[in-house]
């Protein structure tokens, strides 16, 4: 990780030339992102893209300690193997250059994220400039009506069934998880973001996905606590505290609020406390209502598989 630097060494190499901004970012990890009130990265990273090397010369202190701390770990790299050999032949290059994703992101003015591994499902807006670490899903979504979807039990029920799971953590995968999931049907006939937004359920869903975001936000100000915390205290059946009895009740207006995007009003989600699977206390819909609604995403993901596969 010679890429990575401590916040002090960051700073000094800023104040020493603030054109070091170019290609010296916060670097947010699954740690930070789950544990920190506000998110805040603890490591700052030297990424210089998919830059040529003439280019990263324009910022010799740090090509200088990437070349000191990483070339000589990239020239032990072997030839034969490809993703080996880029890496050695291209030694100033952070990784993947993820220039994909950092050109889906560009017109966003803050990025969806998640953490790779958990047994709390909790999506969170941040803003941009930052360098992700492998442990962090970004989705290439700005909007609270995304957010609502996603975060929502519908989403969770999903994940929690088609996700890949590490020890007691349920692994984010977004082949299994995000690439699977179907969303309302009314979204792939839309033209765009604006128009489908235009609809009443799906204004309804932006407006509470946006209430539940903010609330949450709020709680972990006021607490201190992180995503995972705060979470405990969500599904924990003592805690009956305001603020928190108030995240509940946004949760179920943003599921019922998703619900109706996919025309499914008559489904009863009971929200309350049940045991998952795994015999883990959880504020949710309950079983028989997560079985009733992973029928029809089964059926609508299979709609939607079919219909691409007529396509030419």
């Amino acid at each position: 990780m010679g890429f990575v630097l401590q916040p002090e060494e960051a700073e000094r190499l800023l104040a020493h030339n603030p054109r070091h901004a170019d290609c010296l970012f916060p670097y947010l990890n699954g740690e930070d992102l789950n544990s920190h009130p506000q998110q805040q990265p603890s490591r700052w990273v030297i990424n210089f893209f998919d830059w040529d090397l003439e280019r990263a010369r324009q910022y010799p202190d740090l090509l200088r300690s990437v070349e000191e701390r990483v070339k000589p770990e990239r020239e032990k790299l072997r030839d034969s193997i490809p993703t080996q050999a880029r890496r050695k032949k291209f030694w100033w290059e952070y990784g993947s250059a993820a220039t994909q994703l950092y050109q889906a992101i560009a017109p966003l003015q803050r990025v969806l994220v998640r953490s790779l591994t958990g047994d709390k499902h909790g999506m969170i807006f941040l803003p941009k400039g930052l360098v992700y670490d492998q442990t962090i899903i970004v989705f290439g979504f700005g909007d609270d009506y995304h957010f609502g979807l996603l975060q929502s039990s519908l989403h969770e029920t999903w994940v929690w069934k088609y996700g890949p799971t590490l020890r007691t953590d349920k692994r984010y995968t977004v082949s299994a998880c995000f690439e699977t999931f179907p969303f309302p049907p009314a979204e792939y006939a839309a033209p765009h973001l604006a128009a489908l937004l235009a609809r009443p359920p799906f204004a309804r869903a932006a407006q509470v996905g946006g209430a539940y975001h903010e609330h949450r936000r709020q709680v972990m100000l006021a607490r201190g606590l992180g995503l995972t915390k705060t979470y405990n205290l969500f599904h924990n059946p003592a805690c009956q505290d305001d603020d928190i009895r108030r995240l509940r009740e946004l949760h179920a207006e943003m599921d019922n609020a998703i619900l109706a995007c996919y025309g499914w009003e008559d489904l009863n989600l009971q929200h309350d406390f049940y045991q998952n699977e795994r015999g883990q206390v959880r504020f949710m819909p309950s079983a028989e209502a997560r079985r009733e609604s992973i029928v029809p995403l089964i059926e609508l993901n299979q709609q939607i598989a079919a219909r691409s596969r007529r396509q030419p």
